[in-house]
């Protein structure tokens, strides 16, 4: 049997192809987020990219998880683009979040967390999602993610409250000039990812204070707003799956330990636990 497993963020697609449950080399494409590509635009990557690097294979089921698949619209925009390019696999379209929450815990129940480009957490029971925090995105919500370290890095910038080492390397890494980030940002699409791009500071420079303390708050807002949400936690594994979390993995456990709670699991990329737990569902479906 040949699957498709597909984990999309905003910036980046990983594709794994199970084939007689033994895993092929991942294959990457851009994020496919359908609330930031035009029908067009997901057409254009699947059809053209992911179908045409797959067609020796006879692909018989796909399973795709992305970012902005939370709402049943999104989910079944990408289902048609895919079932266009693979016809006859059988296709099942699932949120980043259920995807997370698989990755963490597989068939047990617990509350998983994304820490990314942008931001999330649910209530999982080991099979679904039961309840999770309403996602506002990247203008309204995604406390502790790339986008919101992004603009809290843009915004220190300007406002001269950046230590002047770090405004150096900004201004070698882009163009700093009030014009140029405010034409990025509001004038030319994918503007989230170009945001959220400036949180890679937060990894080059994960030992400078003033990073620290900046996604120590980020963190903290995270914890207050979205684990806050879901009320008293104390009986609840916790994981996170995403790279921010998993590189200020420290600050994350000394941040939730001031609220009485602790990681049970940190992922950074969920991929290779969510094969193996693909892998268990094809052995008990024999």
């Amino acid at each position: 049997m040949s699957i498709l497993l597909a984990d999309s963020g905003s910036t980046k697609t990983e594709w794994v192809l199970l084939k007689d449950n033994l895993k092929v080399e991942p294959y990457y494409t851009e994020g496919l987020n359908p609330y930031f590509k035009t029908y067009q635009e997901l057409v254009e990557v699947i059809d053209k990219k992911v179908a045409l690097y797959f067609i020796k294979n006879s692909v018989e089921k796909i399973y795709f998880y992305g970012a902005g698949c939370g709402t049943e619209e999104n989910r079944n925009r990408i289902k048609e683009v895919l079932k266009n390019s693979f016809e006859g696999a059988e296709i099942e379209v699932g949120s980043d979040l259920l995807c997370a929450a698989i990755a963490c815990f597989g068939h047990e129940s617990g509350l998983a967390c994304i820490l990314g480009t942008g931001s999330n957490s649910c209530l999982y029971d080991g099979g679904k999602i039961i309840d999770q925090i309403p996602s506002l995105g990247f203008t309204l919500g995604d406390e502790g993610s790339g986008g919101y370290f992004g603009k809290r890095i843009i915004r220190s910038y300007f406002y001269n409250e950046m230590p002047e080492d770090l405004k150096v390397v900004l201004r070698e890494k882009y163009d700093m000039s009030l014009a140029a980030i405010r034409e990025k940002v509001y004038n030319e699409s994918n503007s989230n990812r170009f945001v959220a791009s400036f949180s890679i500071l937060l990894g080059e420079y994960k030992d400078h204070l003033f990073i620290q303390n900046l996604v120590r708050e980020g963190f903290t807002e995270f914890v207050d707003k979205q684990l806050g949400y879901f009320g008293d936690l104390s009986s609840q594994k916790i994981g996170f799956v995403g790279s921010i979390a998993s590189i200020h993995q420290e600050i994350l456990t000394e941040v939730l330990g001031k609220k009485g709670l602790q990681p049970d699991i940190i992922i950074q990329k969920p991929m290779e636990r969510l094969v193996e737990a693909h892998k268990l569902k094809v052995r008990k479906s024999i």
